[in-house]
């Protein structure tokens, strides 16, 4: 799997990679709402669909590309937990990332000089940080069946074969799976909690974190 740092092949930016997030989502259920968020989102996966579109130098626009994403949290420890969020496409192409925070209650935040990301007591999610040259900013909603995400990237020096100023914009609709079902209406899909390097933006370089994998 490719990373948010990763080089991209002329390939790879006629199939664009992906990376933005508004989201929206439905229920909180009552009992969980009494739990700490490390309480609610431990072992719990959000997994389902992706779209993603590319715009070159900020306004040439690529078509987009539809994936798969995965959202889930790991290395619980306390009050502290670190938020991993995936997108690949069919071919392997993709990103991962990973950044650690800290719960307040319900809720959960990251602050470092590069930035900030917060999930508020009623789910909602923003943040705006810098990581390997990249600005990247979270919009959305966290429920206790859903969540919805656009992240945007805009990438401030050219690398990998992508321009400077280039924008990845993509869009996340996932369902919590549960520990049996897959998101967004897999049937069938049992869960399979995996090691995989991911991209940890806080301290540059590859963490190895357990993400959930539909099988």
């Amino acid at each position: 799997m490719k990373y948010l740092d990763m080089k991209y092949s002329t390939k790879a930016l006629v199939l664009p990679l992906l990376f933005t997030t508004i989201a929206c989502g439905k229920s909180q259920d009552s009992g969980s709402y009494q739990l700490t968020f490390n309480e609610r989102m431990n072992r719990q996966a959000y997994l389902g669909s992706t779209e993603s579109t590319m715009y070159l130098h900020g306004y040439d626009r690529l078509a987009p590309v539809k994936g798969k994403g995965s959202f889930s949290i790991d290395k619980i420890k306390g009050d502290s937990s670190t938020l991993v969020l995936l997108m690949e496409l069919s071919g392997q192409e993709g990103f991962s990332f990973a950044i650690p925070g800290k719960q307040t209650g319900r809720s959960w935040r990251f602050t470092a000089k590069s930035g900030e990301l917060s999930v508020a007591d009623n789910g909602e999610v923003n943040g705006s940080l810098t990581a390997s040259a990249k600005e990247i900013t979270w919009k959305g909603r966290l429920f206790d069946d859903e969540l919805m995400l656009d992240v945007k990237i805009k990438y401030l020096k050219s690398g990998g074969g992508v321009p400077a100023e280039s924008i990845l914009n993509t869009h996340f609709e996932l369902l919590r799976s549960g520990d049996q079902q897959g998101g967004n209406g897999q049937q069938g899909c049992t869960i399979v909690w995996e090691s995989r390097p991911v991209f940890n933006v806080y301290e540059g370089g590859v963490d190895l974190i357990y993400v959930p994998v539909c099988h």
